[in-house]
């Protein structure tokens, strides 16, 4: 679906610099995209100086202040309430999007003419990919109740493969949780969670394994030993075994 273009008028840019020069909560969510040279000419000072002051002082200046230092005049908006908030939010975002993607296009003009593709690729893929955040956390007031459902329906995501762990764990790894194991040098974290992929990847999950220690062979072979019952020793006499048992495992699991 085509977006449609939309003309970002002096007006409309003077409304979003009032928005930030008056609500600090809002500037704090979307400084991180804000670029002064996004608006135009006549405002450009003003945003320079709310973002200067903003981090200098930790707080926002008043109109009288950005009045008297970059002559910029600005109006209190009032009634604002967060169906505004949100409005802003949206138009902003993509404001900053469109601004940073017609940059980039300019920019890019001269580098095609000199051949220079990997810069204008990078400038693209940056324009495009500006955002904000859209979750900010839970709001704890809101639907206490549907909250509580989210939590039990993802009790248990993924078993481990060990019913005792899968006890302790109350049934298992839950969706957008970070795990963390921890043991003494030579304590088996290493062989637990090759284990432990090698469990998830047999159950026909997608599985990522990263050893900053252990070479890409010795990890396989430990996971040799895992499929086929033996042990390193026995891999060795046995290869053409372990060969078909891992290859017959394979193609259970994909």
């Amino acid at each position: 679906m085509n977006e449609q273009v939309k003309e970002y008028n002096i007006d409309l840019q003077r409304l979003f610099v009032e928005f930030l020069a008056q609500d600090k909560d809002l500037f704090s969510r979307v400084n991180g995209i804000i670029d002064p040279l996004y608006f135009d000419r006549e405002l450009r000072k003003g945003v320079e100086f709310i973002q200067e002051h903003a981090m200098n002082y930790s707080a926002l200046p008043t109109r009288d202040q950005i009045l008297a230092t970059t002559g910029l005049e600005l109006q209190e908006l009032k009634d604002v309430d967060d169906r505004h908030q949100k409005w802003f939010i949206d138009e902003f975002e993509t404001f900053c999007k469109h601004k940073a993607l017609e940059s980039a296009i300019l920019e890019s003009a001269d580098l095609l003419e000199k051949g220079e593709y990997g810069p204008v690729e990078r400038k693209i893929k940056e324009a495009v990919g500006i955002g904000l955040a859209k979750h900010m956390g839970t709001d704890y007031w809101e639907s206490p109740a549907e909250r509580i459902e989210r939590v039990r329906n993802a009790r248990g995501g993924q078993s481990t493969g060990w019913r005792d762990i899968d006890q302790k764990l109350y049934g298992g790894f839950n969706r957008g949780e970070l795990n963390i194991f921890a043991a003494a040098s030579g304590g088996g974290k290493s062989l637990f969670l090759q284990n432990l992929a090698l469990n998830w990847s047999i159950a026909g999950l997608n599985v990522v394994y990263i050893s900053l220690e252990l070479s890409e062979e010795l990890s396989s072979m430990r996971l040799d030993s895992m499929i086929t019952g033996m042990n390193t020793k026995e891999v060795f006499k046995n290869v053409d075994d372990v060969d078909l048992k891992v290859r017959m495992q394979g193609k259970k699991s994909r």
